[in-house]
């Protein structure tokens, strides 16, 4: 398996007046801008993958809709195990990927602290490794899940144009 875990790129700040529902918080012109450079890097180094998966919060929807338009992938699928601040997170995430073809190559859109507690728990049992993915992070995993690779990781900063 290969699965490419994407921490939605940069967002307004929380601001309960302007979004009462923290779902609604969109990306930043900056985060948009940014996550455009990493979603054509994705592309040279994955041209496709199987299914993109993503929570619906508009941050993280937005942020699959680039890898939609810039890295040419799946048209993405919202999930429920994907939403923030969920308590059982984490753990739904490593079902969800375990409940994958073996063969499959995908894309998991989501929200911190969730997807780096999933990425230690994917590579190694326990989930003992300590990972931060940053806004915009892409971490390519490969292999079993319990006993993936860390094929990679990009964040915005390496392909940020000048």
């Amino acid at each position: 398996m290969e699965l490419f875990i994407v921490r939605h790129a940069k967002a307004a700040e929380r601001d309960p007046e302007k979004w009462p529902d923290d779902a609604d918080r969109p990306l930043t012109r900056q985060g948009a801008r940014e996550f455009e450079q990493v979603a054509r890097r994705l592309r040279a180094w994955k041209p496709g993958v199987d299914l993109v998966l993503a929570s619906g919060a508009v941050r993280a929807w937005e942020t699959a809709e680039i890898l939609r338009a810039r890295a040419r992938w799946p048209k993405p699928v919202r999930t429920k195990d994907l939403e923030p601040d969920r308590a059982d997170a984490a753990a739904r995430i490593v079902e969800l990927v375990a409940g994958q073809p073996q063969d499959a190559c995908i894309a998991i859109v989501g929200h911190e602290p969730a997807l780096s507690a999933a990425v230690a728990a994917l590579v190694g049992p326990g989930g003992t490794a300590r990972i931060e993915l940053r806004k915009g992070a892409v971490a390519w995993l490969r292999g079993a899940p319990g006993a993936m690779c860390l094929a990679g990781l990009l964040v915005p900063a390496m392909v940020a144009e000048d």
